[in-house]
């Protein structure tokens, strides 16, 4: 019974996520979440006290997946300048494929984002603002130590520049207008890394 209890809340977290990439975030309703779940409204309020509190929560899901992909990287003592582009080189390949990868998800992850939701909690909720400021950048502390980024830039800077220039160009990728390549990946990389490595010089 737990399990199912589980299962059935995912699944509203997912049909929640799909109903925000295909409409929109104006035009989210839990109506249409419970039709393209095939649950009851009452069944999706026994779960989720609020729309706010369901909407935040999908997006925490996707919010810590990315973290998880840090948070598994092992970053080296770094001394040289190539040494450096390869390890963020990897880093940001490794978010790409996963914003790409997950298509609707990521479309949901950068639409929550730029909502008013994101901006209420993170007023609210200082624990939630560190959190999720801190979540990409402090892979960064490491390369600052001995390059001294954070001397020419602030971190949420820096944290802003990679996450939304990235997000733009994975969700042109995920709706067909860029071609998801390796060609192509290696394009956007190096406009990307253009811009970051220049505080280096």
């Amino acid at each position: 019974m737990e399990w199912e209890e589980k299962n059935r809340k995912y699944d509203l977290i997912d049909a929640t996520m799909r109903v925000v990439a295909e409409n929109g975030l104006p035009a989210f309703s839990m109506k249409k979440v419970t039709n393209l779940a095939g649950v009851s409204e009452a069944l999706i309020y026994k779960h989720f006290e609020t729309k706010e509190k369901l909407l935040y929560l999908c997006f925490e899901t996707v919010h810590r997946q990315i973290a998880a992909l840090f948070d598994k990287m092992e970053i080296p003592p770094l001394q040289a300048p190539q040494e450096i582009y390869e390890a963020v080189r990897a880093m940001w390949m490794t978010y790409f494929s996963f914003l790409v990868q997950n298509s609707y998800r990521t479309i949901y992850y950068f639409e929550y984002r730029d909502s008013r939701y994101i901006r209420q909690i993170m007023e609210a909720d200082q624990q939630v603002k560190d959190t999720y400021f801190q979540g990409f950048v402090k892979v960064f502390m490491a390369f600052n130590a001995q390059f001294h980024i954070y001397d020419k830039t602030s971190p949420d800077h820096l944290w802003t520049y990679i996450l939304d220039v990235t997000g733009i160009f994975a969700k042109r990728v995920i709706r067909g207008e860029l071609p998801d390549t390796e060609e192509s990946r290696e394009n956007i990389w190096e406009l990307i890394s253009g811009g970051l490595f220049g505080l280096l010089q």
